[in-house]
């Protein structure tokens, strides 16, 4: 009966590191993909385009300010921002994505969020619905013709960690950011192609 039992959970066991490795394996093929569907650094399109997007014009170059307006969240007390979520509670988002849950929210829609301090900033979190950021988050609003969840993506890309300023306390300000320069296909439709696939 001992051994029965420590079978079934043992088994349980495998069964959840055998998803881990999916997960991680899933995790690496995503990276592999969004190299591929954004130019590379010199490049003016990326290595893969949809057969439907072949003969569609070069990507044309922008600066991040052209395709999103940025701004920093709202201040709310820590002690305000609870764990688990209850009734009539909005997922309330900071520098490193999810913190907790509040009974106030800033934003409701679909939105890229941006880590703007600490050892993490750059990090990339999507809101839906209605949500709070902080001030320790740059809420990107699209622009008009921009996908937002392709935006999402191009912000990963972007990889904004590296314009950071600041040694002791990492940190990402607006200004820095609306200066980046990006590669944006003018196809909406292609946006929302590769939004779709990853």
């Amino acid at each position: 009966e001992q051994q029965k039992i420590a079978d079934c959970l043992s088994s349980l066991d495998d069964l959840i590191a055998a998803e881990d490795k999916k997960l991680s394996a899933l995790g690496e093929h995503k990276k592999g993909l969004m190299q591929k569907l954004f130019p590379a650094e010199g490049e003016t399109v990326p290595e893969w385009r949809f057969p439907e997007f072949m003969s569609s014009s070069k990507w044309k170059e922008r600066m991040l300010s052209n395709v999103c307006a940025m701004q920093a969240g709202k201040f709310v007390q820590a002690s305000e921002i609870i764990k688990e979520r209850k009734d009539n509670m909005y997922p309330c988002y900071g520098g490193n994505g999810l913190r907790g849950y509040t009974y106030s929210y800033t934003h409701s829609g679909e939105y890229p969020l941006i880590g703007r301090q600490g050892a993490l900033c750059g990090n990339v979190a999507y809101g839906i619905g209605k949500f709070h950021a902080t001030e320790h988050a740059i809420v990107a609003t699209k622009g008009k013709d921009i996908s937002a969840k392709w935006l999402y993506y191009l912000l990963i890309d972007l990889q904004l960690n590296q314009h950071a300023t600041g040694q002791a306390q990492p940190g990402l300000s607006v200004e820095t950011l609306e200066k980046v320069k990006i590669y944006i296909p003018e196809d909406q439709n292609e946006q929302q192609k590769i939004a779709d696939c990853l």
